[in-house]
């Protein structure tokens, strides 16, 4: 297959993956952002509904915190019978400084977490938080909230970095070919037939391979985001934790959870 082919073959895929990943990421549901002053440090649960089993749930936190400060957080989910799943860690900040080109200043003002919940229903989220600031200086707020989106977008990631990749070799091969006078199908001779030859005769067959091409490569991304968009609800929050290092699973936590015990960890809350 030329390179010209195999250039719109993996920007066409790479394209298809950048939009469906937006679709994926969309909520299908409207959920307002609580403010944390309502549920941070306090034995109070922020409760949230799954809808479906298996449903892809986004965890978002969003704040300004004050220049050269930073706020950590702490999230502790559970089942409404009070087993628990898992706990989320993430943090906002702000920084300034000078260095050799000039001020700099840089923030972070919103973090986000993606998973999918076995379980439908109400879930609780228990919040803590802590500051570079003490306990009473500190007043800077921010807002929260876990709201379910179309699928995994993350699942997509993979093949639209190789069909990227692709894409970028492609078009520097075809631009070196462009500024030496190479024509930018490699081929640097034609095998013409007289006129008048029999069509069904000595002409060669076109190759079938970009057609093949294009129906593997685009049967495999539906496949990929067939799986995406389906709600799986066969998860292990252990194993899933190892490859996400903002996500903890509290074994002591969980065992007792499970045996009954009624027993939430805190990390600290206030007045524990």
């Amino acid at each position: 297959m030329s390179v010209i082919k195999t250039f719109f073959l993996s920007l066409v895929i790479f394209i298809l993956c950048f939009c469906s990943r937006t679709l994926l990421e969309e909520p299908v549901a409207k959920v307002p952002f609580a403010k944390s002053t309502e549920y941070a440090n306090q034995d109070k649960a922020y409760q949230f509904e799954v809808p479906e089993d298996g449903q892809m749930m986004r965890f978002e936190l969003k704040g300004v915190m004050k220049m050269n400060s930073w706020k950590a957080m702490d999230i502790e989910v559970y089942q409404a019978d009070g087993t628990y799943l898992f706990s989320y860690q993430d943090e906002l900040w702000s920084e300034s400084g000078r260095d050799s080109e000039g001020h700099w200043t840089e923030r972070k003002t919103d973090a986000s977490f993606e998973i999918r919940l076995a379980k439908k229903g109400i879930h609780h989220l228990y919040l803590t938080d802590a500051s570079s600031y003490s306990q009473k200086l500190d007043n800077t707020r921010y807002t929260f909230r876990v709201v379910p989106i179309r699928g995994d977008a993350g699942t997509l990631l993979p093949l639209q970095f190789i069909a990227g990749i692709i894409a970028v070799g492609c078009l520097a091969l075809l631009i070196n070919r462009y500024e030496n006078d190479e024509p930018l199908s490699g081929q640097t001779t034609f095998n013409k037939k007289p006129y008048g030859h029999n069509p069904f005769g000595d002409q060669a067959r076109p190759s079938r391979a970009p057609l093949y091409a294009w129906c593997f490569s685009l049967g495999f991304f539906v496949l990929l985001f067939s799986w995406a968009y389906k709600n799986d609800d066969n998860i292990n929050y252990v194993s899933y934790a190892y490859g996400h290092s903002n996500m903890t699973v509290d074994r002591s936590i969980r065992q007792q959870s499970l045996s009954g015990a009624n027993h939430r960890g805190g990390s600290g809350r206030g007045g524990k």
